[in-house]
């Protein structure tokens, strides 16, 4: 399955020509209109995958990330 930043966009693209095709082709459309379904469920495992991906890397600890904490520097004095 493709990962890349626009598959899922993409999956669901060839879902709708697949419907259009279907709408063309009614002799086809049992066989056009399953691969519709298969490419929306593919667009949907990589969604879900994002998604997982994002909630697991916000609930890691800073020390976790592999990246340095740094503490804020302390406000300019005046005067």
């Amino acid at each position: 399955m493709e990962r890349g930043p626009n598959s899922a966009e993409r999956y669901r693209a060839t879902a709708l020509l697949c419907r259009q095709q279907a709408a063309c082709d009614p002799d086809n459309s049992w066989r056009l209109l399953g691969e519709a379904e298969r490419w929306e469920y593919l667009a949907e495992q990589i969604l879900s995958s994002r998604q997982k991906n994002r909630t697991a890397e916000s609930s890691q600890c800073p020390g976790e990330t592999g990246m340095p904490e740094f503490a804020p520097s302390p406000p300019p004095r005046y005067g």
